[in-house]
């Protein structure tokens, strides 16, 4: 709850404040090296040539403006042991207005230089970054949105504190393979871990300019005596706006009842300070007033390291000499309060550093902006879900429960949609968020689906953290062995913890007994594949295969080029060996899926036409292609043929919606030049085959064009070469298995060990000639087969696995991964509860963790 409350607060305080700190920032950023800039804009006038003689002293200097403007009064001059520097003479302000006239004077002859350019918009520069150049109101937001600042900064350190501490990457890396949502989320919180620092300190300092309390506060805090007038002691600008003094100007080189003796006075400076990169003389400002020298130790630590001398102007006696070096801490840190907000306190690197970060401002509010709609999108979208999702009958629990945990919005929305499927299906559901569930409410559910984000390096979402803390963090309850529960995991795999949170989750919920209706779901960045995957799960949850995707494949052009029969004469579905050939180059890695899109037989859509009395010749287009009526229908769902009689073509195929597609394992490499299937032809009720396979494996004609997708499953991908390898499959699951060996052949890796169940030997033995000569060269160091039906007494792989625990165990010791694929019912959980029987249930989830127990089950 309380780190839901700062992610509010954060995201509201930063979309209201964002733009004045944006522009705040970026004026900021412009003014770090004002000087900098003048004098490399006014060469002549803010620098000059360095001549072969002696500049002027402040005396000579003094007389010769003087003489060069009578009427005006001089208040100070600065001078600076940089012979390239002009001097700098302050005049009083004329008549009206507090600020006087400040112009560069030629070091070597007193001539005065010409006006410098750019100090009008550095000037403006500095009113836009005080207070928005709008006054008093503008200074409020200002002084109010620096207060955000500090809270924005604070809060987002909280929100984003890793899990692992001490690993800098998880601070300060970005990695730019990141897209989308999760690039924006790095650059906001990882670039905002970089200049947290320097926004606190600039924060902090600069509240100074915005409120007198705040202003009072620190003299006060720091034991420094408050100044007759706003301003930090020793910060009087050394740059523009030098006119302003305090009482009555004198005329001309200060007329005063008796004159000043200048020349003795600066010698006397001279013999106290023992040298200076930058002194300012300033003249008495009335009677009895002493002669100022503000200056700087020839290698001051910071530009506003100030020292201040006051001599009597008639006998030039030292009256006071304050070092910045002498200073107690709590003085030298408000003479340096400046340079502090600057980043000049800390050299060059922290004028840059602060400098960057200033410029780095309006970044903040793109980004925060730009997550803020995007996750606002997702939240609308989510609610025009829900809002046509039925509510369950009353008087009875939910057949299925729907948990999301959503940091962004878009787990939220997918739980929705998952919602809505199953409900079109017949199912009731509930959708409620994670956190929100408890202990009873997960022990009365039957079936369960649970659809997580994970934020960060492996962490729950904001909404979730309570759930974990409440409910998965109790060792013994609840006990959940009456719930069946599906899991879709969204993440980034670009995060060591892919997917962290939905990982633990699925861990705790087997822990707690509950069993899995299919494996866990990862989903990296949105794929659409993964989503069509779950989208599988969902229809064969709900008994229906034939809904349309959410997101149709991109579907690259193939061609059939082999279909075999393998298993002739068995008592099990015919199982074919297919080989497709790519139009176009194409890659994957073994453990792949390949996405097919199916067609209805040529029969089937002759038949529909007829009776939707169109004719299936006309041209329509489609996807940006054009093709025959008869071709749309093909690759479509078959809608009523009342629904599209008396129809144009176009507009009958515009009602049309694709075929959803159909999942299959590769059982080959890239360098075989053939993507291998091994398809098993499914039948319905009316004896027909199914869709996908009866297109596949009867209809489709060789050489006929094939729509197929690869998708990448990097969940189930190879092992390191030099780890042993255990492969454990049965029947078509053969496919996803011969692909790894393969593989591992072609890499000399090994050793590798085989475990493979089907029914008979003599008509089931896939690949049986291959297999053989993998056990002949040592690619496979062992062969285990377990045929079901060759025996009285049923045998299945999980038998075999059993029957040799003993090896098991050490090749497990020795590293080894194991790697199921195949059927989820039946095969799937007997190999697991096998694996838990012989190595221990820890030992199960933390080769899962380690990513050394893998499963490609459906």
């Amino acid at each position: 709850m309380v780190k839901w409350i700062w992610f509010q607060s954060h995201w509201l305080l930063g979309i209201t404040a964002g733009l004045v700190l944006a522009v705040v920032g970026f004026t900021g950023g412009m003014l770090s090296f004002e000087d900098e800039i003048l004098r490399a804009l006014n060469p002549g006038v803010m620098t000059v040539a360095a001549r072969d003689r002696a500049v002027l002293s402040p005396a000579e200097l003094i007389a010769a403006v003087a003489a060069a403007e009578p009427e005006k009064r001089i208040q100070a001059v600065t001078v600076h042991a940089d012979r390239t520097r002009a001097a700098r003479v302050s005049f009083a302000a004329a008549g009206r207005g507090p600020r006087g006239e400040t112009r560069y004077a030629d070091p070597y002859d007193g001539r005065l230089l010409g006006h410098p350019r750019g100090e009008d918009v550095m000037r403006m520069t500095m009113q836009i970054h005080r207070w928005l150049a709008a006054g008093d109101v503008g200074k409020q937001i200002v002084g109010a949105s620096t207060v955000v600042l500090v809270v924005l900064a604070l809060s987002g350190l909280y929100l984003r504190w890793p899990r692992r501490v001490a690993d800098w990457r998880a601070w300060f890396r970005i990695d730019f393979a990141h897209k989308g949502r999760s690039f924006l989320w790095a650059l906001h919180s990882v670039i905002g871990t970089w200049v947290l620092v320097p926004y606190v300190i600039m924060s902090l300092t600069g509240l100074y300019w915005s409120y007198e309390w705040y202003r009072n506060g620190l003299f006060d805090l720091t034991g420094t005596p408050r100044p007759a007038s706003f301003g930090p002691p020793g910060m009087q600008q050394q740059g523009q706006g030098q006119g302003q003094s305090q009482g009555q100007p004198q005329r001309g080189a200060g007329a005063a009842a008796a004159p000043i003796d200048i020349a003795a006075l600066w010698a006397r400076f001279l013999t106290e300070a023992g040298g200076y990169s930058q002194a300012t003389l300033r003249l008495p400002a009335g009677p009895g007033q002493p002669v100022q020298v503000m200056y700087q130790d020839p290698d001051p630590p910071h530009e506003r390291a100030n020292n201040t001398l006051a001599l009597d102007p008639r006998t030039g006696e030292v009256r006071s000499h304050r070092r910045y070096a002498a200073l107690p801490p709590g003085q030298k840190f408000m003479a340096s309060i400046f340079v502090l907000h600057s980043g000049g306190f800390f050299g060059i690197g922290g004028l840059v550093l602060f400098m960057l970060s200033s410029l780095l401002m309006p970044l903040f509010a793109i980004t925060g902006w730009m997550l803020y709609l995007d996750r606002r999108a997702k939240r609308r979208a989510a609610r025009s879900l829900a809002r046509g999702l039925a509510a369950p009958a009353a008087g009875g629990s939910p057949e299925v429960l729907v948990a999301f945990a959503s940091q962004s919005g878009a787990a939220e929305r997918v739980a929705w949609r998952s919602a809505r499927m199953l409900q079109e299906a017949g199912i009731p559901v509930a959708v409620e968020p994670l956190g929100r569930l408890d202990a009873g409410r997960l022990a009365r559910a039957e079936r369960a689906l649970f659809v997580v984000s994970t934020f960060g390096d492996g962490e729950p979402p904001d909404g979730a953290r309570g759930f974990e803390r409440r409910v998965m963090a109790k060792a013994a309850e609840p006990r959940l062995p009456g719930l069946r529960y599906g899991l879709l995991a969204l993440g980034d795999s670009q995060y060591e913890r892919f997917c962290g949170f939905g990982h633990s989750l699925d861990h705790w919920l087997r822990r707690q007994g509950a069993a899995p209706l299919f494996d866990l779901v990862e989903v990296d960045r949105s794929d659409d594949g993964a989503l069509r995957h779950w989208q599988h799960h969902l229809g064969a949850l709900g008994g229906k295969a034939g809904l349309p995707d959410w997101t149709a494949p991109a579907y690259g052009r193939w061609r059939l080029v082999e279909r075999r029969l393998l298993n002739p004469g068995s008592s099990g579905g015919p199982c074919y060996h297919l080989s497709l050939e790519p139009v176009e180059a194409a890659q994957w890695s073994a453990g792949d899926i390949a996405e097919i899109g199916p067609c209805h037989p040529p029969a089937a859509v002759a038949a529909f036409l007829a009776e939707a009395g169109l004719d299936g010749s006309r041209p329509v287009a489609r996807g940006g292609r054009t093709l025959t009526l008869a071709e749309a229908v093909a690759e479509s769902l078959l809608p009523l043929p009342e629904d599209l009689a008396g129809l144009a073509p176009q507009q009958a195929a515009d009602r049309l919606a694709p075929l959803p597609s159909r999942e299959y394992s590769i059982a080959s490499l890239p360098a075989d030049g053939r993507l291998d299937l091994l398809v098993r032809q499914a039948v319905r009720e009316d004896g027909t085959p199914g869709v996908g396979s009866g297109w596949l494996t009867a209809h489709a004609a060789l050489g006929a064009e094939i729509a197929l997708r690869i998708r990448e499953n990097p969940s189930f991908h190879g092992p390191a070469p030099d780890r042993p390898l255990i492969l454990i499959g049965n029947g078509t699951g053969l496919a996803g298995l011969r692909a790894h060996l393969k593989a591992r052949a072609a890499a000399g890796a090994g050793p590798n060990w085989l475990v493979f169940g089907e029914r008979q030997a003599a008509c089931d033995f896939h690949h049986r000639a291959e297999i053989e000569a993998w056990l002949a060269d040592g690619t496979l160091a062992r062969l285990d087969l377990a045929f079901s039906r060759d025996q009285a007494r049923r045998l299945y792989v999980q038998h075999r696995l059993a029957a040799a625990a003993e090896t098991l165990r050490a090749w497990v010791a020795d590293g080894a991964a194991i790697y199921v694929c195949g059927s989820l019912a039946g095969m799937a959980p007997g190999v697991e509860a096998t694996l838990v029987e012989i190595l221990g249930a820890a030992t199960v989830e933390r080769l899962a963790d380690e990513g050394r127990y893998r499963r490609d089950v459906y």
